[in-house]
């Protein structure tokens, strides 16, 4: 207990314990975080073109994403409040799904290829598949 209260925990000593040689590596999380961003707001923006949404650059704009998915899928664009509300987060996200499924269906893609999107990577080659094929 009494090496407890003798441990220093300010901000500064938490930074000093990042190793060094983990630099890079967080550069390198950050390029693949932007080049997954960049890649399936790309996607989106090209299903919102391709359905004829009237604001198609929402497809960059994190919370406009999904408020335009909820538009296009059906669904009241409010649910964005409920993400901000615990336990009606997880309605929203199923709201937003089914939404998601209704975009996929109007592009006359199988909605049944949604279910690859919870394998990593893979869900890079379903975006490419129901935005560019």
């Amino acid at each position: 207990m009494m090496s407890l209260l003798n441990t220093d925990l300010s901000f500064t000593y938490l930074l000093a314990q990042t190793s060094s040689g983990s630099g890079g590596a967080g550069v390198l999380n950050l390029i693949i975080g932007l080049a997954a961003y960049a890649f399936s707001s790309y996607c989106l923006y090209v299903m919102f073109q391709k359905l004829n949404y009237p604001k198609p650059w929402f497809a960059w704009v994190p919370f406009l994403q999904n408020w335009a998915m909820f538009e296009l899928g059906d669904q009241s664009p409010w649910w964005i409040i409920g993400f901000f509300i615990p336990f009606v987060n997880i309605v929203a996200a199923i709201y937003l799904i089914i939404a998601f499924i209704n975009m996929v269906k109007k592009l006359g893609k199988n909605p049944w290829f949604i279910l690859l999107m919870i394998i990593p990577l893979a869900n890079f080659a379903v975006m490419y598949y129901f935005a560019l094929m």
